[in-house]
């Protein structure tokens, strides 16, 4: 009885240490500087493995082996993610190499994109009553279209951001970088207000989840039948770059990605670009012989 008494007890100190370490390591992910989403993300996916006594190379390995039939590749994904990140957090040593081939592996997805004409017809679009929040929310699809930035950017935007020739942006993993914008966007920067950029009536900051939903209503309003969400119009951006041919190494700077091969993951052409791009192996009709002989016939 005195046995089945301290595995319990040892089962809620457990219980009570990864709950700890759990808000511990979210006051982490603030402090790096991780959106509200992805923070939303990892605890969730931890949730599911934090019931297991440690953290450890084989006890992930067992895990995503346990869910490979239950999850999809991707969701996968994101449990190694969510588990490599509170390794670094606990500072636990894992042997990747031992636990990256267990996930399947997919073909790339088509992501939603829109080009020029298609962001104009979305600020065409009228879902607003307010004149003036009409014209906010038109500035938001420019600022998210010509800048690259992540939502969670774009909403703690200030008028002094702005710095002679560039944007400062204080972005994800707690990184500064410089944001170029065209001139039409300059011009809505007050260098000597303290205030955000984007405010709603009461002048305080918008949310993340107002700007999807500002999207969500001009989508809906539009009549569209593609998903497009905030991080589309950061897809966007990078393609339409790269189907300027502007230099990778470019839009990797702009968008504030370390890793290369992430950047060349943002370019989304649809299946119609690249079918145009497939066709044009038909410009030209097939050369004839003047017998119009098959010369491949025996």
């Amino acid at each position: 009885m005195l046995i089945v008494k301290n595995i319990s007890k040892k089962k809620e100190t457990m219980k009570k240490n990864n709950n700890l370490n759990l808000t511990n390591y979210i006051n982490w992910l603030k402090e790096r500087n991780r959106t509200i989403n992805t923070i939303q993300v990892y605890t969730q996916a931890l949730q599911q493995f934090i019931q297991q006594a440690t953290i450890d190379t084989n006890s992930i390995r067992i895990f995503l082996k346990k869910n490979i039939t239950k999850y999809q590749p991707n969701t996968l994904k994101i449990f190694r993610q969510a588990l490599s990140s509170y390794a670094k957090f606990q500072k636990i040593v894992i042997d990747w190499d031992r636990i990256n081939g267990i996930i399947p592996k997919m073909s790339r997805p088509f992501f939603s994109t829109i080009n020029n004409e298609e962001l104009e017809e979305l600020k065409q679009v009228r879902a607003e009553r307010n004149r003036k929040t009409h014209q906010r929310n038109n500035l938001i699809l420019d600022f998210l279209f010509y800048s690259g930035i992540r939502v969670s950017e774009l909403v703690n935007i200030k008028h002094s951001d702005w710095q002679g020739k560039s944007l400062r942006i204080h972005g994800k993993g707690n990184k500064v970088r410089p944001v170029l914008l065209p001139d039409f966007l300059i011009k809505y920067f007050q260098p000597n207000s303290p205030d955000y950029l984007f405010t709603n009536q009461k002048k305080q900051p918008l949310t993340p989840l107002v700007v999807r939903q500002i999207i969500q209503q001009r989508i809906k309003k539009a009549g569209w039948d593609k998903p497009i969400t905030p991080h589309s119009f950061r897809r966007s951006f990078a393609t339409h770059l790269h189907n300027k041919e502007v230099q990778l190494t470019t839009i990797q700077r702009l968008l504030g990605h370390e890793s290369i091969q992430t950047t060349q993951a943002y370019i989304h052409n649809d299946f119609d670009y690249l079918y145009a791009d497939y066709s044009k192996i038909f410009d030209k009709e097939p050369v004839k012989n003047e017998r119009n002989i098959n010369p491949y016939a025996n």
